[in-house]
């Protein structure tokens, strides 16, 4: 498939008559940064305490809504609708009953799910009271806010900061009736027909699961650039206050398993005739970054592990008795991790502790993720990056987080026919080239920094222990561990005692492996010998003899 930007559509050329109108607070519904007001609620001028509890803030509510209503008492009611202006309505919608749902017609289907795929009116604005209702009703959309997610219905181009180029899949719709569509159109048919089966028997959330994992991403699965799983992930959720739905500061650390993960393959020697194997993407060497304490880069989800490594789309799918929400939820949690990921990747290396570090290189930041989510036959595709909160979304407000993970819809469908099948399909086998391709090289181009950096910090303990424990002890059974690295501090003291165990194998072997001069004779008995490695160096006749005495 043609990888290009894609072009703005007629509903997001708003006419300037029309962005002077009406004005919002921030949502997820605005199609362009023109219809947002910019009131902000400072914290001096908070409605609330941002620390107030649920019962106090629901008496201090209804104190402040009496109050009200005795000064609105006291006006002549003949003039009452000259005091009172209604400025904006939300309508809540309830979860779409698909079992009743599916005896109307596709247009309402389509649209009672995508009102419900997101209720919520305006994003969190912290300090400013809203009923108690809203709170309980939104609370969840809102924390996400306060973390930093953000979703957007309406793809913009005005959206994406100037500092960002966002690449974005495309759906040609001449291309359906194409000759070179015969192969993509026979995959759309399958995909149909397992999925009005599934409809049709109220099938559960796992053959929605299973028929995505076979008709949708078959092609990803088979491809062996890349690597796809239902590969976990770390993170620290922070902690959101039960009313303010701002961040108390603390954190708790989560473990979440989405659907789908998709990153790139790993290689190991055995592997180096295949064509698509890469040095840059060698499982130890990206495993040595992870473990040391000075490197810390994390590449795997999975932390200490290199065999999906920086996931660049991640999928949640849910069956009718799910909650579209959730699983959006779900997806951009996810790929907010994965994009931390590569934000770490494509920074100078440096002790993770350090303070920020540049870009390695102009367009560095450009990182991207897709999140895709299937409620039954409805599905999303989104397209998240990463950058610092602005000012319309509350910069430096207390409890709100510094960076943003802003997504955006770029397609959504219900697959009731041959062509939305169709226009799925051409998506994601264009997001599966653009990983197998550009992607990749980004990954790569910043990858050879990193291994300069952790084949430098790796040798000088090496050199160090040799200096300290002689040159020998890495042949003699003898094991060093070193302190875990900093990412492990939340993880539980036998998780840490393996990490040390694995980083003190790989240290012994990179003693024996790289050894400074030219060797005399290289030792091939017992542990002198690793895998894919001729022999432990020893540089004199005097030092062989050396050796065989004291290790063998």
């Amino acid at each position: 498939p043609v990888l290009r930007l894609r072009g703005p559509t007629e509903s997001e050329k708003l006419k300037e008559e029309q962005l002077d109108v009406l004005r919002f607070p921030d949502g997820p519904w605005r199609r362009h940064p023109d219809e947002i007001d910019d009131f902000i609620c400072a914290l001096s001028e908070a409605e609330f305490p941002l620390d107030i509890d649920v019962e106090n803030y629901r008496i201090n509510y209804q104190k402040k809504m009496a109050d009200l209503r005795s000064v609105i008492r006291q006006w002549p009611k003949s003039k009452r609708n000259d005091h009172i202006e209604v400025k904006a309505v939300s309508i809540i919608t309830e979860l779409v009953d698909m079992e009743h749902m599916l005896e109307t017609n596709e247009d309402n289907i389509e649209g009672a799910i995508e009102s419900y795929a997101d209720i919520l009116d305006s994003y969190l604005q912290p300090g400013l009271a809203w009923p108690p209702f809203n709170f309980e009703r939104f609370r969840r959309d809102w924390s996400w806010n306060a973390r930093g997610i953000y979703y957007r219905h309406y793809y913009s181009p005005h959206w994406v900061t100037a500092d960002h180029d966002l690449w974005i899949p495309t759906v040609e719709d001449a291309m359906f009736d194409s000759p070179t569509e015969h192969h993509r159109r026979e995959r759309a048919r399958q995909l149909l027909r397992h999925t009005l089966d599934n409809e049709r028997w109220n099938k559960t959330e796992y053959a929605w699961e299973a028929d995505a994992w076979a008709d949708v991403f078959g092609q990803m699965r088979n491809d062996p650039a890349l690597a796809v799983d239902k590969r976990e992930y770390y993170a620290a959720i922070p902690e959101v206050h039960p009313v303010s739905c701002t961040l108390t500061g603390k954190a708790g650390f989560a473990k979440r398993i989405p659907d789908a993960s998709f990153g790139l393959a790993t290689f190991r020697p055995g592997h180096y005739q295949n064509v698509v194997a890469s040095y840059e993407l060698d499982a130890e060497r990206l495993q040595a970054l992870a473990l040391h304490r000075y490197c810390g880069l994390i590449s795997d989800p999975r932390c200490g592990e290199a065999d999906l490594v920086f996931p660049f789309a991640v999928y949640e799918a849910k069956g009718w008795s799910g909650d579209p929400r959730e699983a959006r939820h779900q997806a951009c949690a996810a790929g907010a991790t994965y994009l931390d990921m590569l934000d770490a990747l494509a920074r100078v290396p440096g002790p993770p502790d350090a303070e920020k570090r540049d870009y390695q290189f102009d367009g560095s930041q450009n990182a991207q993720v897709f999140a895709l989510t299937s409620f039954g036959a409805q599905w999303h595709v989104m397209v998240g990056y990463r950058r610092p909160r602005l000012k319309r979304e509350h910069a430096g407000h207390p409890g709100m987080s510094n960076t943003v993970y802003l997504y955006q819809r770029i397609w959504s469908g219900r697959i009731a026919n041959e062509r939305s099948a169709w226009e799925l399909l051409h998506l994601v086998d264009q997001i599966h080239e653009w990983g197998v391709t550009t992607f990749r090289r980004y990954v790569i181009r910043h990858l050879h920094a990193w291994h300069s950096f952790g084949r430098a910090v790796w040798a000088k303990d090496a050199s160090v222990l040799r200096f300290t424990l002689g040159k020998d002890f890495a042949t003699c059974g003898m094991t060093v561990a070193f302190k875990a690295p900093a990412w492990a501090e939340s993880f539980g003291e036998d998780f840490k005692a393996t990490l040390q165990e694995k980083s003190a194998k790989l240290l012994t072997k990179i003693c024996i492996e790289e050894q400074p001069g030219e060797a005399f004779f290289r030792c091939q008995v017992g542990r002198c010998r690793t895998e894919n490695y001729p022999g432990y160096a020893l540089f004199s006749p005097e030092e062989a003899i050396r050796h065989y005495a004291k290790v063998h």
